[in-house]
């Protein structure tokens, strides 16, 4: 195991030599993933279309509701100008009178022809109106075809709902003490085969003085449950096996430590894999608390899980040993 070098506040200003790839020498102040999972991370596109299918299925509801109608107005509003520049005398059962009143039933024949619905007391006469209106019913067809495939894509992107801690804590464990979370499941279907896994990223000075993003998967008391429902303490003991055996929260807060958590299991309703991730750093552990009980009875006697206090801790005595030991 590497050494770890006990001198943080003398490395933690120190410009990193060079990047040799998976973060080695990042070592900025900010976190590099958010508590909600989504990493500070900024990549390089290689196209613009990159990132368009992720971006539609992930944005929120509202705004991809708004985006879809803007399009479907801006279509509209197109093949309007189109049939106004082609000649509203081409539009059978329409009378010509203003540009406004021309754009008006131009745009509602447009939506007509657009959606499939079927033409109504306008309907298209002549070679090239004809051809317009078909490339549009064409044009609506895939539009709506892509839409549908964009809800399906939503609808069916699963995410564990987890619901985590808002700290860490640093609390009594067995003959010692342990570093640990709490989290729950919100979602009425089960997880099963359900793993966990913590990253604890620092920054420290290599054997040559070079200062490095080291990345470490700490030793859990439990990482792996085959049902998760009620709530989970992971722990990770703080022993001389642990990479952060003698630390003290000054310790950690100079070296700049993240705590990275990826939980991942299988949802029983669809049987698809699904994942939370959840990120804490030195400012959110609490020293010397410990949770408390979020596990009570509802009126039938069944257990009942309150995953809105999931993170309820209380502290204890104060401890007359600052650092990470025995």
């Amino acid at each position: 195991m590497f050494n770890f070098n006990k001198m943080p506040r003398g490395i933690t200003n120190r410009l990193p030599e060079r990047e040799l790839g998976f973060g080695k020498t990042i070592t900025t102040i900010s976190r590099m993933m958010n508590p909600d999972g989504r990493f500070n991370v900024e990549r390089q596109t290689t196209g613009l279309w990159d990132n368009t299918y992720f971006n539609l299925v992930t944005m929120p509801w509202l705004t991809f509701v708004l985006l879809v109608l803007a399009a479907f107005i801006i279509m509209n509003c197109l093949f309007a100008l189109l049939y106004c520049g082609i000649g509203v005398e081409h539009l059978s059962g329409m009378e010509p009178g203003s540009f406004t009143q021309n754009f008006a039933n131009a745009y509602f024949f447009s939506s007509q022809t657009l959606t499939t619905v079927g033409y109504g007391h306008i309907s298209p006469n002549g070679l090239i109106t004809n051809i317009l209106a078909s490339f549009e019913s064409f044009l609506g067809l895939l539009s709506f075809a892509l839409i549908s495939g964009l809800l399906y894509g939503r609808f069916s992107r699963q995410r564990a709902k987890i619901v985590f801690s808002e700290n860490m804590l640093v609390a009594p464990y067995r003959s010692g003490r342990g570093i640990m979370f709490r989290m729950g499941n919100a979602r009425r279907s089960e997880i099963i085969e359900t793993e966990v896994q913590v990253i604890l990223a620092i920054n420290q000075l290599s054997e040559n003085d070079t200062l490095e993003r080291k990345f470490f998967s700490l030793e859990l008391e439990i990482n792996r449950v085959s049902f998760f429902s009620l709530s989970w303490t992971i722990v990770h003991a703080l022993d001389e096996r642990s990479p952060i055996f003698g630390f003290t929260h000054e310790d950690l807060s100079a070296a700049n430590v993240e705590f990275m958590v990826l939980v991942k299991g299988t949802d029983e309703a669809n049987h698809q894999n699904v994942h939370a991730r959840r990120s804490y750093v030195a400012d959110e552990i609490v020293w010397n608390a410990r949770f408390l009980p979020v596990i009570s009875r509802n009126k039938e006697g069944l257990p009942h899980v309150l995953n809105r206090q999931i993170g309820a801790f209380e502290l204890l005595e104060p401890d007359e040993t600052p650092a990470l030991s025995n």
